[in-house]
């Protein structure tokens, strides 16, 4: 089930639990649109950083789900994302039959699925897994493309909400299908955010000007979103930010466990996550001109054209 964002954000209380980078876009989002009725964070001064008055701010997990009909999490992984349910003053200590917890966290589907099958028999509460691809400009923008995972009927209540910050909403499947599909979404993105390094670094090498690629490749097999998004970015020491690497090897790792655990071969994801690994080394994950600055080697080098092995015989 695919639609476009609904119009309003219906009649839902709405509760929101982690305040990052692309957390505290969609939020004030939501306050933006006034919808937005209670926050928590575990850094509290995140939630003050908040434009918007008359927000009430949750003492923890639980008074938030006690005032709200809908806790919305965007949270850094599956330990937070566990913590925060079901930890001292988590949301399971107040949710009831018919409030819904609405996770963007980017987590593995079995633990998707093993958190909300827990909540829902600990408290009869449901659960909906909806990462997002297009990270805090998208959610300024209202484009966020969400890939759901849960009932249709919890679905249905959550899109009137989504339209304050998401374009495109799917539901996939049942729990987890969202998740699923966001680790497909990374290792695309991934695989795709190497390949531009090494045609940005070829372009240059071969005398063509590599600022110049969105527009000569546009409208071929080669364009995408991320060729002319990411692509600028990929200038040597470039420290715009535009996600976190770390996040995005994070995903790439819980995709890679389970590709093997269903034996699904994935030796290019295997590959960028560990280019993911030896580039953060070399300046901060928060920094795209890491992916050319690898292959580029250090500065001032230029890149040494391959040799013939010399005929020993």
């Amino acid at each position: 089930m695919t639609s476009d964002a609904a119009t309003t954000t219906g009649t839902e209380s709405i509760g929101f639990i982690g305040l990052g980078q692309l957390g505290i876009a969609i939020a004030q989002q939501l306050a933006t649109y006034g919808r937005l009725h209670t926050v928590w964070n575990r850094t509290p001064q995140r939630a003050a950083d908040l434009a918007t008055t008359g927000l009430s701010r949750a003492a923890s997990p639980a008074d938030l789900m006690r005032d709200t009909s809908m806790a919305i999490l965007c949270l850094s992984g599956a330990s937070a994302v566990e913590e925060v349910t079901f930890g001292p003053g988590g949301l399971a200590e107040s949710a009831t039959p018919g409030k819904i917890v609405v996770d963007h966290s980017s987590i593995s589907p079995l633990n998707t699925r093993e958190i909300a099958a827990r909540l829902a028999r600990e408290t009869g509460a449901h659960w909906i897994d909806a990462p997002v691809s297009g990270g805090p400009q998208g959610a300024v923008a209202g484009t966020l493309t969400v890939m759901a995972g849960g009932s249709q009927e919890d679905f249905r209540r959550l899109e009137p909400v989504l339209s304050a910050y998401a374009g495109r909403c799917t539901l996939i499947g049942p729990t987890g299908a969202g998740q699923a599909a966001k680790l497909c979404n990374q290792v695309i993105v991934a695989a795709t955010a190497w390949s531009l390094a090494e045609a940005t670094l070829l372009a240059d090498a071969s005398g063509i000007d590599p600022a110049g690629l969105p527009e000569y490749l546009k409208g071929g097999f080669a364009d995408s979103p991320l060729l002319h998004i990411l692509q600028p970015l990929m200038a040597p020491g470039d420290t715009t930010h535009f996600g976190s690497r770390d996040l995005l090897l994070k995903d790439l790792d819980t995709a890679l466990a389970l590709g093997r655990a269903a034996g699904c071969p994935m030796p290019v994801t295997a590959q960028s996550a560990e280019l993911l690994r030896a580039a953060r080394k070399w300046t901060s994950p928060d920094h795209n001109g890491a992916h050319i600055d690898l292959l580029r080697g250090p500065p001032h080098t230029a890149p040494q054209s391959e040799r013939p092995l010399p005929d020993n015989s």
